[in-house]
């Protein structure tokens, strides 16, 4: 699969302002939609300012909410519910997509055991999963049985019966798997060994993959393509998305803050439209009377679209019917708001000049530790700078530095590509193990001019910057937390940071005591951080790891240093601007979009991070690099508020009067 990034969209009718229904609802619940009124519900969205929903035909309990004559009716339910939903959605031309969930089906799994996924134990419940966040996925369908044929029935059935504009199946999870009988036969033709879990993975894969490819096909035989007909599998990976991408992500459900900066960096390199799904919850999923500060739903709103994306809210139904009015007069005020900034925003494309790669996102799996990717992606959204995050599959030519964060090891055909990269100009920052060959048995790239000596064997070091890269880090040695590699240079590298060691490994019980203060000893006689040429500068320890795990503001000041010396003139430049604001660059014909974002997530208590309410930053300095446009207005949208703006060193720079929590700037 080949894609390129930095790649054109095409927009054209796709969802600006969506919601995701849910209406997974337990079979004790004896007076579903009871109280539900078509009309109003659709009316309700209406005003709402929504133009795309998602309801449901059939739930993870396994219930349909319609007359299906194969699928198994919620016992509470009195009336058809999706029908009508459709019918009066398209009188107010709002978009429908019918939701299935279909690694879920509690139902079913309780009435065809064989349908369920075989754990690693044999066993089809895994009741230690029961209270935990996992708790739903404590048992699974395998698409290799039986439900396979059951659930393409349903979705034919409903596609069949009611115009709907696409269809979302859930819990397209390959992670949970799955040793059955069926699958072991798969295994055994294709080769693969059940005593390997990377083997059972691509077991897993396949089955996934096939079970997608009928769904695909089921659609092509049913929906002229004529007809906008959207297909989803939630929890798949971007790459096999047909129409377009969600990105399913609620800060406050268990996603966080910096999971978005991550994913829709690599979700927009796809080349497929894509939307962030959010939720109204102050928790996760069915917190029925939890609702958000409407601040941090505008700010979720803000940094999609900042982002490229469109929007959607996840919210769930009573099982009665009735929409909640508090909840769509909120998202109303924030759709309300992103719909002024459609003219400007809707169908730009992103711009990017340095990619985050790490090949590991190819395989998409949910149980990877993504700890150096966050803690990259949040150091660059700090220090502003303009990024995708890509796989190595797509076309590298258009970025001018390449990250490759903390474990980043290269095989053949990657060492070809970074050669290349690095030939037509380009630029290399990595760090820890990153850049070492397969067998990691030193630097891949005759370009990194040093020697790889294995592991470091001390857990806590210490590094001194040489002048170079000292700005703003305090004057004395700062501690590595993160145990590196052990490097030296060779010619044609030059030391920028020195590496210090401690008298003895922290915790280094001895029988007498346990090491728990290290100072630092004496040099260590090896570099720290080493520049090769004018292409590549290493970093001896996972600094991005060691970012996002604890935190150290050194630690991106280093960063920047070093970047500063790979890439002159970045494409923005921002001072008064705090270092949880947040810019992004966007283009849409002949207009560049600056977004400037000034919320800040607070942890508040044990897990919650909570934005309460915008901040205020005044007098930002934006200076926007030239690149031969001609600019000849700059202003405020939406209010069209001219600014003053001025040409030097190869930058238009303006001042923006006034951020409150988001403020977009049009330089036409």
């Amino acid at each position: 699969m080949k894609k390129a990034d930095n790649v054109l969209i095409n927009w054209t009718d796709f969802p600006r302002r969506a919601i995701h229904l849910d209406f997974h609802t337990m079979p004790g619940i004896y007076d579903v939609g009871r109280d539900f009124d078509a009309a109003e519900f659709a009316e309700t969205l209406s005003r709402t300012g929504v133009d795309y929903i998602t309801v449901f035909a059939k739930c993870n309990l396994g219930f349909a909410y319609y007359p299906t004559k194969l699928g198994i009716i919620h016992p509470g339910l009195k009336k058809d519910l999706l029908g009508p939903m459709v019918n009066e959605c398209h009188c107010r031309k709002i978009r429908v997509t019918a939701y299935f969930n279909a690694g879920l089906d509690h139902e079913n799994a309780l009435r065809h055991r064989e349908w369920c996924k075989v754990t690693k134990k044999g066993e089809v419940y895994d009741i230690a999963k029961l209270g935990t966040r996992e708790t739903n996925f404590f048992r699974n369908m395998c698409f290799n049985t039986g439900y396979r044929d059951y659930l393409l029935g349903m979705i034919d059935e409903v596609i069949c019966s009611y115009p709907v504009d696409g269809i979302f199946l859930d819990c397209m999870v390959k992670d949970f798997l799955c040793y059955g009988v069926e699958c072991l036969d798969v295994m055994k033709k294709k080769g693969w060994d059940p005593h390997r879990d990377e083997q059972v993975l691509h077991c897993s894969d396949w089955v996934t993959d096939a079970f997608m490819a009928d769904v695909r096909r089921l659609v092509a035989k049913r929906i002229p393509k004529s007809r906008d007909f959207k297909i989803h599998f939630n929890g798949a990976h971007y790459s096999k998305q047909p129409t377009h991408i969600e990105l399913e992500i609620l800060p406050t459900g268990g996603w966080g803050y910096d999971f978005l900066s991550l994913y829709i960096r690599y979700a927009r390199t796809f080349g497929k439209p894509y939307f962030t799904m959010t939720g109204r919850f102050h928790g996760s999923w069915g917190d029925f009377g939890g609702i958000r500060p409407k601040a941090s739903l505008e700010f979720d709103c803000y940094n999609s679209i900042a982002n490229g994306g469109t929007c959607s809210v996840g919210d769930h139904m009573h099982p009665r019917g009735p929409l909640d009015g508090q909840v769509y007069n909120m998202i109303g005020d924030v759709y309300s708001r992103v719909r002024e900034l459609e003219p400007w925003t809707f169908g730009a494309q992103s711009v990017a000049e340095i990619a985050v790669l790490d090949p590991r996102f190819k395989r998409f799996d949910w149980s990877d530790d993504r700890s150096a990717l966050q803690g990259v992606a949040r150091m660059l959204v700090e220090l502003k700078y303009q990024f995708n995050v890509c796989d190595g599959n797509g076309d590298l030519s258009q970025y001018r530095l390449l990250v490759l964060p903390d474990s980043v090891p290269m095989d053949e055909a990657l060492k070809r590509k970074l050669s290349g990269f690095l030939g037509r100009g380009g630029t290399i920052l990595s760090s820890g193990e990153s850049g070492l060959n397969s067998a990691k048995t030193g630097f891949a790239l005759k370009e990194y001019c040093l020697n790889y000596g294995g592991a470091d064997p001390y857990n806590t070091m210490f590094f001194q910057a040489k002048d170079e890269i000292s700005r703003d880090l305090p004057k004395m040695l700062t501690t590595i937390y993160k145990p590196g590699i052990v490097m030296t240079l060779r010619k044609g590298a030059k030391e920028l940071a020195r590496m210090v060691q401690p008298y003895f490994n922290r915790a280094s019980w001895d029988w007498r005591h346990d090491n728990f203060y290290t100072p630092p000893e004496k040099d260590a006689g090896r570099p720290a951080i080493a520049q090769c040429g004018d292409k590549i500068i290493h970093l001896a320890f996972p600094v991005f790891t060691a970012y996002f795990e604890q935190a150290v503001t050194a630690y991106k000041c280093l960063v920047r240093n070093c970047l500063e010396r790979l890439l002159k003139n970045p494409l923005i430049k921002v001072e008064n601007m705090p270092s949880f604001g947040q810019v992004t660059l966007m283009t849409k014909g002949k207009q560049n979009l600056v977004h400037l974002l000034t919320y800040m997530p607070e942890l508040r208590g044990k897990t919650i991070q909570i934005i309460e309410e915008p901040i205020t930053v005044r007098e930002v300095n934006l200076a926007l690099r030239m690149d031969g446009r001609r600019i000849r207005k700059v202003y405020l949208a939406p209010s069209r508020a001219n600014l003053d703006f001025i040409e030097k060193d190869g930058y238009i720079r303006v001042t923006v009067p006034e951020v409150q929590g988001y403020q977009l700037v049009v330089f036409e």
